[in-house]
Order: structure tokens, then sequence, then C-alpha cells
């Protein structure tokens, strides 16, 4: 790191507005993993106080919006060099995962999402529905390639998804989105986006690996492969349907924890430069803390979904780039300060 992109983070001793020294202290004490006594030390007796210095912008931005979400009142200083200081050990917080810390939002949210993600489309629509087009049209072309094909989809669907995740944290920085920001995935983090995207291959082949493997056990089991087996067309039909009923429902088990852990874990990848472990780990962990805004976000995506079929599919073109958006904007709200780096 050269000096030129040294920051530091001070504590200017004042709160953000609309927050109690109590509610700071009690977050404060455990987003960052401090006593409470410790914390509470801080936010009075710590005005002026440099919490982390050695920082590159995006760190510096990342501990400074941790903070702010906390309810400090935070200053970032210009480069270092530029006010001839030198680097000095001193007090610091450290927040695990790089700040990433996922939290736990009123069921209300759920729709908050989707009221957030219309107004980033609504900011540039057609470039929206160009890029979900070119990417829907990319991936049927891409699984067309024989052999290769269904492999390669997935990763390159990965890398394409962390460039709409970049252009929506471009537009609501104010750069506004366009239409080749679907591609900035293959120059931002396309090794760990394109190897997430291999996890994702991976995972679906082991469930459906599960799911046969239950389905020919059951089937087995059932008599109708043995050649003295006689049964009625209705009488077959009737054990086929309880054979499929339990390794569907397996297959539903396995299935929601592997889309929890892989909803959020693109954009966390490209964003925040997070591990594709942590990724997985971390997507988890903030949706199993809003199962209930995700509930009602589930609801009303189906709705949407569902009018949006009704004039020949013509719909999907704005219901399907803004829940593609939700995932930066519920992203955002689950993980503060962390979209802005």
């Amino acid at each position: 790191m050269q000096m030129s992109s040294l920051y530091r983070i001070t504590y200017s001793g004042q709160l953000m507005p609309g927050h109690s020294q109590q509610a700071v202290v009690t977050e404060l004490a455990r987003t960052f993993h401090m006593t409470e006594d410790e914390a509470r030390e801080l936010v009075i007796n710590g005005a002026g106080r440099v919490i982390k210095q050695g920082l590159d912008a995006a760190q510096a931005q990342r501990y400074r919006d941790a903070l702010i979400a906390v309810g400090l009142e935070i200053l970032v200083d210009p480069p270092l060099e530029a006010q001839g200081l030198s680097l000095n050990k001193g007090p610091s917080l450290t927040v695990d995962a790089g700040g990433l810390v996922p939290q736990a939002l009123p069921t209300g949210r759920g729709w908050g999402w989707i009221a957030d993600a219309w107004v980033l489309f609504k900011g540039a629509p057609l470039s929206w529905i160009i890029a979900i087009v070119l990417f829907m049209a990319i991936i049927m072309l891409v699984g067309l390639i024989p052999w290769i094909g269904w492999i390669a989809s997935t990763p390159i669907s990965t890398i394409l998804t962390g460039g709409l995740m970049l252009g929506a944290r471009a537009q609501e920085q104010g750069d506004g989105f366009k239409i080749e920001h679907l591609f900035a995935g293959f120059s931002t983090r396309t090794g760990p986006l394109a190897l997430l995207g291999v996890v994702y291959l991976l995972l679906a082949l082991l469930l459906a690996l599960v799911l046969v493997a239950l389905m020919m056990l059951m089937l087995g089991g059932s008599g109708l492969m043995s050649p003295d087996a006689m049964s009625t067309p209705e009488q077959i039909e009737s054990q086929v349907s309880t054979m499929t009923a339990l390794p569907v429902l397996v297959a539903l088990l396995f299935a929601i924890p592997m889309i929890m852990a892989t909803y959020f874990a693109p954009v966390l990848v490209v964003l925040d430069g997070v591990g594709v472990i942590e990724s997985l780990k971390l997507s988890f962990l903030g949706c199993l803390r809003n199962i209930l805004p995700f509930l009602l976000y589930g609801l009303i995506a189906f709705v949407l979904l569902f009018v949006g079929a009704l004039p020949l599919f013509l719909g999907w073109l704005i219901v399907v780039p803004v829940l593609t958006i939700v995932v930066y904007t519920a992203y955002r709200d689950i993980f503060p300060g962390t979209a802005r780096n």
C-alpha cells in the first residue's frame, strides 16, 4: 500500500442526530464486541480519539459507515502524509469480517427493499431492462454450447450478477446505471465470482444426486420394478405420487438453506471483497436473522411475478429487474455501511 492511500478515523465526540447515549453504548458494544463499560468510556470521553488509522479509502469508508450506523459522529482525515503525520499506534476497534455484521430488521423492510429497488429502477429503467434481457440471452446462449454449456453458464451467471450489483451501487452513489455495468464483474473480483459459481454448481449437483438417490431407493422398495408386480394404472399412479413426495420434501429442506447461503454471496464478494466461503456464511446468517422480512418479500414478489405474467409476461420486463435490484437494497439494509465503500 502506498502512503498516498492512508486515512484515519476519528471520533468527533458527538452522537448522530436521533441517537440516545445508552442506545449507542449498547449497539457499539454489541457490534464491536466491547464491554458496555469500554463502549461508554469511548462515547463519553473519546472526543478526538483516533479509532483506526492506516486505512485505504475503501477501508476508511467501511469503518466510517459502520460507526455512523451505530450512532457515532465520525471524521475521516485526508491522507496522513498530506498533513505531515506518521502512523502511530493507538486504540482501535476491530470489526469482525471487515465490519460485515448482518442486522435483524423489522418485518416491514421486506416491502421496503422493493420500494427502494423501484426508486433505483425508475432512475434508469431502459438500461436495467436491456441489461436483464442481455443477461438472460447470454445465459441461454452459453447453455446451448455442447458438453460444457450447462457447466459454464453458472459461473458466468455469477460474474454477471456481480456486475449488476456494481451497477446498483454506482447508481446509488450518483454515477448512474449503465448497460455495460453488466460486464463489470469480468474486471472486478472475477476469480472469486467464478469460483462462487462453481460452488453453486456443485451444491446443485449434490442436491440433484440426493433427490435421484432417494427416488431410486423408494422405487426399488415399492416393488414396482419387480417382474411379478401386478398393479392397475391407478395404483401405479398413486404409488408414484407417494414415492415422489418424500424426495421432493427432502430436496426442499436442502434447497432452502442453499438459497439462503447463496442469495447475498455475489454482492458480498464483489462489493466487500469477502472470500467465497465467508460470503456463503454471511449470506446464510443475514437471511436467517431476517426470516420474517424475507417471508413478506417473498409473498409480494410472488404476487408481482403473477401479475406481471398476465399480459404475455411483458410485466416481467419491469418485475424481474426490480427483484434483481432487491438483492442490492436488501444487502445494503442488512449489512449497513458496507455497500457504499
